[in-house]
């Protein structure tokens, strides 16, 4: 089960209605500061315990409603539902089939106030409460086809679990040994045997001695006996019994601490800075995906991973690792990750993975480009040059490189002769491309001989013989030729 699209109307800097459809897998969100990146990370928050309109609306549009919708999706949706140890019956009836093998459900929190029929009785709807969409509901008001089943709010944390981790902010979550919580998966995973062992069961033995009939319980039997008795005169019956039942081992676990040495010193990792609890929650993630199991078993109902920025304080080296970690999380868990950071984009999968780019529009309100700009390469797409200049605006000899090949390639299937270099120049002068830019060939002899070529194929040629040491270009022409390059790859669509 996962995220499958978010949509976003008035919320923070999003003034209007954005949709962003997502991957099962990695989703990078990439672009400049104050885009709305992590935006998308408080909407989750929002789904899950907003209640201030103010808080979220976008500033501007404060008459306005504020609204998240989430689309959930899976082939094991249905399944989840039914669970019976989850808890989720309620959904049961909002579960969408898709005729395609999977299932999904549409969550909304909205501000927009409204009344809505569910079963015999009309109940009204605010921000207060989370809705969920009926695929079955006569309404024709879409607003109206969401509906609030009683108590649905207490179960939509036991729908999924989340995990953040912001750069700029403490992560006490990760020193939670709960068992929703990451630590305290890790912790439930890898002590199953030792639950059924004999250390455990010594354990129960033990805490029935105490607490039981030949303990605690014989010293309290006299209290017992006499609340009984004063229940008995006054109310006529009634028996007490004190019963200290063994605790479930989670209950164990959530009372357990991390604790970091520093110069033989330990303290709780509470008291560290951000820096250091940044590292300690990224450090568990990877070990969370080293327990990850390939053979179908899950530690629980899946998780949902929304790192911020994980390169901050990581050498490339060390992104590498950690990005390998995300991949491995990614096989059964969807992973959100906010990035300025190329390196963890290297090994961008377009099967898996997607990226979103953010920036601000011509009015400064907050858009999100549509993934199908990130495919100017057809399948090849999207390649590490192509990443950088579409998210972080690089602008590079590799993108030059890329984008010249590719429309030399789409030449040379139109005529074998454009592999020569001065054909496919002309090529490119057909296109509307001016030769009008001196190029220093160096012969075989020493000797230089000037050549008139376009600036595409005189920066291809000055990268590709460096060597020559006649010619150069500068950083304003490189982006003159990536921009005449894109404008011919348009022509391609």
């Amino acid at each position: 089960m996962y995220i499958s699209k978010i949509k976003l109307t008035n919320f923070k800097g999003f003034k209007g209605e954005h949709v962003i459809d997502l991957s099962e897998g990695i989703n990078f969100f990439v672009g400049n500061n104050n885009c709305g990146k992590t935006t998308i990370f408080k909407a989750i928050e929002f789904i899950q315990s907003g209640k201030n309109k103010l808080e979220f609306i976008t500033q501007g549009a404060e008459s306005e409603d504020v609204s998240v919708e989430i689309e959930f999706r899976g082939a094991d949706l249905s399944e989840i539902i039914k669970d019976k140890n989850l808890s989720l019956n309620k959904y049961s009836e909002y579960v969408i089939d898709n005729l395609d093998k999977t299932h999904s459900l549409r969550i909304l929190r909205s501000s927009q106030e409204c009344e809505v029929k569910q079963g015999s009785k009309n109940v009204s709807l605010d921000i207060s409460k989370v809705r969920v969409y009926n695929p079955n509901s006569t309404e024709t008001e879409e607003i109206k086809r969401f509906e609030n089943p009683t108590g649905i709010d207490k179960t939509i944390t036991a729908l999924f679990d989340a995990q953040f981790v912001y750069s700029d902010l403490k992560n006490e979550d990760y020193q939670d040994f709960g068992k929703t919580k990451i630590i305290g998966k890790i912790i439930n995973d890898i002590t199953k045997d030792f639950q059924q062992g004999d250390t455990w069961k010594e354990f129960k033995d033990a805490h029935k001695r105490t607490f039981g009939d030949d303990g605690l319980g014989r010293i309290l039997e006299g209290v017992a006996t006499q609340i009984s008795s004063v229940l008995k005169e006054q109310y006529g019956d009634g028996e007490v019994q004190f019963n200290f039942g063994l605790p479930e081992i989670d209950n164990f676990f959530k009372t357990g601490s991390m604790l970091l040495s520093d110069n033989g010193v330990s303290t709780s990792v509470s008291e560290k800075g951000t820096g250091m609890q940044r590292a300690l929650a990224l450090s568990v993630i990877q070990v969370y995906a080293g327990i990850l199991k390939d053979d179908g078993s899950t530690l629980s109902k899946p998780i949902l991973f929304f790192i911020d920025e994980p390169e901050t304080f990581l050498h490339p080296k060390a992104q590498d690792k950690l990005i390998d970690s995300f991949n491995r999380i990614a096989r059964k868990n969807q992973v959100f990750i906010t990035t300025h950071s190329p390196y963890l984009l290297r090994k961008f999968d377009s099967n898996t993975q997607q990226i979103n780019v953010f920036a601000k529009n011509s009015d400064g309100v907050n858009a999100i480009s549509d993934k199908q700009k990130l495919n100017l390469f057809g399948t090849s797409s999207p390649t590490i040059g192509e990443i950088n200049y579409s998210a972080f605006g690089v602008i590079s000899e590799e993108f030059h490189d890329e984008l010249y090949g590719f429309i030399q390639a789409r030449a040379i299937d139109e005529d074998e002769r454009y592999y020569r270099e001065k054909d496919f120049d002309q090529w490119l002068i057909n296109q509307g491309v001016s030769q009008d830019r001196d190029y220093n060939r160096l012969c075989r002899d020493g000797s230089i001989r000037e050549e008139a070529k376009t600036l595409p194929t005189l920066i291809r040629n000055i990268i590709h013989h460096p060597e020559n040491q006649n010619n150069s270009y500068t950083a304003e022409e490189l982006e003159e030729s990536i921009e005449l390059l894109l404008g011919i790859v348009k022509t391609f669509e």
